[in-house]
């Protein structure tokens, strides 16, 4: 008796090591011209499609990890859909109605969800950051900044968003309260050299509310000599970490020329997770025809400053978002419990 109890338990933990891989990093990309959101392991490996309906984007994890929120297009609206982490029972949450919706972020406890809204009335276009009650579907106006790619601090505290950007305005990351009070600039706007612009982009909280992650750009267009139209001129691009105790601000080294599109915290804080594309050409006019490297996923770890290729795809990889393995095992299947004391 006791032997087949062991050999049972011994199959139980086979089983549950080869069917709950983790597949904890979610992105949006586009293979074959189509867009669609995926998952994958840490490691970059068991990548697997779970959508391509619906033109999906900004695809984000519930806390709990039991679903994820993405946005995508029907008619002239953009809305929000959430599905299970296997990619089925894929449902919208919010209705069409002629409005644009712009990256969505849970709040801690998984019940509500915050975006920026833009609506084109007769008159003058109207833009406020809401948050969405999942269970009721009921939205809330908490500030009428103009925000884009809003994030919820995991103490729940604090909501941050970067502010959209013109040539020749340099702009920043904002900061509010969880009801939309006290908003104001988080990181000083920089100065504007009447050349190079400054774009700030994806900013993110770290697991423990005490850090923000964004990426920074500085550029420019010209004139090429003989072209009819204006092409990039890069300055710099930049990963930026914003101490929200100190208020002091770091540029982590990775390598220069990489275009950033957006990045995650990722082990718990020990390390990052961005969309890029590298050997992007520096302080010179790139030609009309210039053809740009596809971005990829990336994993750097700060203190060790190593750096590692997750994605090697000619398609383009570019929205991203790690959740953590202590939340819940996951694999290409869908999210799995693993109810150890009940193995034991």
């Amino acid at each position: 008796m006791k032997k087949h109890y062991v050999m049972m338990q011994c199959l139980l933990l086979i089983l549950l090591a080869s069917t709950v891989a983790p597949a904890k990093i979610v992105f949006e990309s586009v293979r074959d011209g189509i867009r669609g959101v995926y998952v994958m392991d840490d490691d970059g490996s068991n990548q697997t499609l779970l959508t391509d309906e619906f033109r999906p984007r900004a695809s984000i994890w519930s806390p709990d990890g039991s679903q994820i929120a993405f946005k995508g297009f029907v008619q002239n609206s953009s809305v929000i859909y959430l599905m299970n982490p296997d990619g089925t029972n894929i449902r919208q949450i919010t209705e069409i109605d002629d409005s644009r919706i712009n990256v969505p972020s849970f709040s801690p406890d998984g019940k509500f969800i915050v975006f920026n809204r833009w609506f084109q009335f007769p008159n003058k276009p109207k833009d406020c950051t809401v948050v969405l009650n999942i269970e009721t579907g009921k939205m809330k106006e908490i500030s009428d900044f103009w925000g884009i790619q809003h994030n919820w601090s995991s103490d729940g505290k604090h909501i941050i968003c970067a502010e959209p950007w013109t040539i020749g305005v340099n702009n920043t990351i904002w900061i509010m309260e969880a009801n939309g009070i006290n908003l104001q600039p988080l990181i000083p706007v920089a100065f504007f050299d009447g050349e190079f612009t400054i774009r700030r982009e994806s900013p993110r909280w770290s697991p423990n509310s005490q850090q923000i992650v964004y990426v920074e750009m500085e550029w420019k267009t010209v004139r090429l000599p003989n072209a009819r139209f204006e092409g990039p001129f890069y300055k710099a691009f930049r990963i930026m970490i914003y101490n929200h105790n100190g208020g002091d601000i770091r540029s982590l080294p990775v390598p220069k020329g990489m275009e950033c599109f957006c990045v995650d915290w990722m082990d718990d804080g020990k390390s990052i997770v961005f969309s890029a594309r590298a050997a992007v050409p520096l302080n010179k006019p790139l030609p009309h025809d210039f053809e740009f490297p596809p971005p990829n996923i990336y994993k750097y770890h700060i203190q060790t400053r190593d750096m590692t290729r997750l994605t090697e795809h000619p398609g383009s990889d570019y929205w991203v978002d790690w959740i953590s393995d202590d939340v819940l095992s996951v694999s290409p299947i869908g999210k799995k419990k693993v109810m150890w004391g009940r193995v034991k």
